[in-house]
């Protein structure tokens, strides 16, 4: 993987990396709230960069990207990713997001429709109703530094300093109030083929609301992973790639079709 940064507006930087190679299909890979892509996708990416050119940026705020607004808003992050493609001449590309990063993708899939191929959605909801993030104090740094210390440490290690990460925590319980905010209308108009992924004792996505997605979307399927939680990359790393390459498989697009990146 080469680690690069874009400057897609005044203030606004984005760090992304790539891998795979330049002629293979572009999969683009969107990681959850408070991690990089990195942090989410490095276990997985090698055998995924044997079948597409990927793409790997940190989300606005995270990591090395910047975040001249001081706040996070869904439709813009997904706005973002629109423009970096544009900047990389792009027009259109797999996606495979998580949580966070799932409900971003919903955004560019329903705002900029034409750059979206396929997805594959983990851990994935449409409405804030029944959101467990937004109750609990999830977000309150107190309790993370308190009751998960190495999911604390881990944040600071990856975006740099306890200012950043409290900034972050702040957004996403902000976010939580309003998005997302979708109608089943809106997901009745997706029409990209989806492969929606979740873990049968998932303790942050309403699983429900995943099962509602999978009737709304029109050419949709549903995998529930029994016995797992949210993280399906960190818990089942084989299965989740065994699951999403048989997708691709459907879709006609070749394994082992990408080289090396030079």
């Amino acid at each position: 993987m080469v680690r690069w940064k874009e400057t897609l507006s005044d203030g606004l930087v984005i760090a992304w990396e790539e891998g795979g190679a330049r002629e293979g299909p572009p999969l683009l890979l969107l990681h959850n709230a408070c991690s990089t892509f990195r942090a989410t996708w490095g276990r997985v990416a090698e055998p995924l960069a044997a079948r597409f050119y990927l793409i790997g940026p940190d989300l606005r705020g995270h990591g090395e990207s910047t975040n001249p607004a001081g706040r996070l808003d869904l439709r813009e992050m997904a706005d973002d990713m629109a423009r970096l493609l544009d900047r990389l001449g792009i027009p259109a590309v797999h996606l495979v997001a998580f949580s966070g990063g799932a409900s971003t993708a919903l955004y560019l899939v329903t705002r900029h429709p034409a750059r979206v191929r396929s997805m594959v959605l983990i851990g994935s909801h449409y409405t804030v109703r029944n959101l467990r993030t937004r109750g609990d104090g999830f977000w309150d740094p107190e309790r993370i530094r308190r009751e998960q210390p190495a999911w604390w440490a881990a944040m600071v290690r990856w975006h740099g300093s306890e200012e950043r990460v409290r900034a972050l925590l702040r957004g996403w319980q902000e976010e939580d109030r309003w998005r997302p905010d979708f109608r089943p209308e809106d997901l009745q108009a997706i029409r990209v083929p989806t492969l929606l992924l979740i873990g049968e004792n998932d303790s942050i996505t309403p699983i429900e609301q995943t099962m509602e997605m999978a009737r709304w979307i029109p050419q949709a399927r549903l995998v529930v992973f029994p016995g797992a939680g949210h993280d399906l990359i960190r818990e089942r790393p084989e299965a989740f790639l065994e699951t999403v390459q048989a997708f691709w498989d459907t879709l006609g697009i070749p394994r082992g079709s990408a080289r090396p990146h030079r």
